[in-house]
């Protein structure tokens, strides 16, 4: 079967939308807008990720001897897909996100967990009272902007596909890969 002209990806033009897409959400940032763009960690990256925080969470809990639910908390959440399995796993989920709409979504799907919370606000500025896990897959910029508000938290971030713009060294244990995904971990 032959493909005709119609079916084939023009890479010029598909890279001239790419630009077009990339500059409009540039002059958004630019404004105020948002950090990063809703797109929702794909299920199979979900329980790997989690598997390594909640070891990484209880760690921190049992060199510090403390006996208390670990707290996981989200910037940039969506609707809350990973939160809920954090949820289910047994952490005391905080989840943050500026947009209202996804906001609701998140906390409709924690609202069977007693111990989660899903706050709207900016990342740049939120800064729970405690944190032993953080999970971002957010652009370089928005993980930048984690890192600076959760300075000296002293608890984990892994960061899905994407560096801090500028860790200023923060970067502790360095790049892991999982499922063949790059997964880059930080110290607060």
């Amino acid at each position: 079967m032959s493909r005709s002209s119609y079916d084939r990806i023009d890479e010029r033009e598909l890279g001239k939308t790419v630009q077009i897409l990339y500059e409009a959400f540039q002059s958004i940032e630019a404004v105020g807008g948002s950090l990063s763009p809703f797109v929702p960690t794909q299920d199979y990256i979900i329980e790997p990720i989690l598997q390594l925080l909640e070891a990484m969470a209880r760690g921190r809990l049992n060199e510090t001897g403390q006996r208390r639910q670990p707290v996981y908390y989200e910037p940039g959440c969506g609707s809350g897909t990973v939160a809920e399995k954090a949820a289910e796993r047994g952490f005391y989920v905080i989840c943050l996100e500026l947009d209202e709409y996804l906001a609701r979504s998140a906390a409709q799907r924690l609202a069977r967990s007693p111990h989660a919370d899903t706050v709207v606000g900016d990342l740049s500025v939120f800064r729970p009272r405690a944190v032993d896990a953080v999970y971002a897959y957010l652009l370089p910029r928005a993980v930048q902007r984690v890192l600076e508000a959760l300075k000296g938290a002293k608890a984990p971030l892994l960061s899905l596909d994407y560096p801090a713009e500028d860790d200023g060294g923060a970067l502790s244990a360095a790049r892991l890969e999982i499922e063949a995904r790059s997964v880059y971990t930080y110290e607060l």
